[in-house]
């Protein structure tokens, strides 16, 4: 059986703007009830209701945001193994179709998310004292739950939406001090603008935070940035998105299964998965193969 859940007020309600010209030129061909939950917690209840009720493909039409609450619901209920979760990019972000080579084509992705293979690949999962929470492509501590914030404070969410707001948080954040283990060893203390802990390549629609990350090679992909004067890193931003700033004396990069974070003082949400959490001292760590969705193969 397979279900399809519109998120309404993705991409700042693009996203059901695409869906109402698609699924009516669909009527015939589609054999899958749709769902449009109006709020987070309708989705999440609704996601929990189908995998209770023996669904095996589950399609999620929004972004990266949408796809963490299903995915989620899917791994929390223990059905990451016989629930394949298929995604119609239709978000602010949809970094990770971008990785499994989703099409933007909104009808070719749903072909894909309703019939395509299942592949299986990891999940990361972040714990502390406020949170437990899985992450599918990229968690991350400091700046980017910044630009989270300014970002859902945005309603249109255009194109250029990420982009706008990592200027300003460029110029508002000065950074943190922290503390990042991998595996038991001393990664960074200092001072740090960012901690991305990635399952995934690229994150705030299109910045490869780590672009040798694999989503189904059991580990994590860790990297840090120093705080630096926000003009010095203006300078550098070019280099996040073409995925060549791992290099720079003022990065730090590594890989593993296991990040532990120490943090002082306040600091803006975790962006997990464009999500924002409550931030603080936290462990990250892989859980290997534990979910699949549909890929292009």
């Amino acid at each position: 059986m397979k279900a399809i859940l519109v998120n309404p007020w993705a991409g700042g309600g693009r996203c059901q703007r695409v869906m109402a010209r698609l699924l009516p030129r669909l009527a015939g061909w589609l054999a899958a009830p749709v769902l449009v939950p109006q709020t987070p917690g309708e989705m999440r209840h609704q996601t929990r209701q189908l995998v209770q009720e023996g669904y095996q493909r589950l399609v999620v039409a929004g972004g990266d945001g949408t796809l963490h609450l299903v995915a989620n619901e899917v791994l929390e209920a223990g059905a990451g193994g016989r629930v394949v979760v298929g995604l119609v990019p239709a978000g602010t972000g949809c970094d990770l179709a971008r990785a499994l080579g989703i099409p933007k084509n909104p009808r070719q992705a749903l072909e894909l998310a309703l019939e395509g293979p299942g592949l299986a690949v990891d999940a990361g999962h972040l714990s502390s004292p406020a949170n437990s929470v899985f992450f599918l492509n990229v968690a991350s501590a400091g700046i980017s739950g910044l630009v989270d914030v300014l970002v859902n404070a945005n309603p249109r969410r255009g194109g250029g939406a990420f982009l706008a707001a990592t200027l300003t948080a460029l110029r508002q954040y000065r950074g943190q001090w922290v503390s990042v283990q991998l595996d038991g060893l001393s990664v960074f203390t200092g001072l740090a603008l960012l901690v991305a802990v990635a399952n995934g390549k690229s994150f705030g629609k299109g910045m490869r935070v780590a672009p040798n990350a694999r989503l189904d090679d059991g580990r994590l992909d860790v990297v840090v940035v120093e705080a630096l004067p926000w003009r010095r890193l203006l300078l550098r931003l070019p280099l996040l998105y073409l995925g060549r700033h791992l290099r720079l004396p003022q990065v730090r990069f590594r890989q593993g299964e296991r990040v532990l974070l120490e943090v002082e003082g306040s600091s803006p949400p975790f962006d997990v998965d464009g999500e924002c959490y409550a931030a603080g001292p936290a462990t990250f760590s892989v859980r290997p193969r534990a979910w699949h969705i549909a890929w292009a193969g």
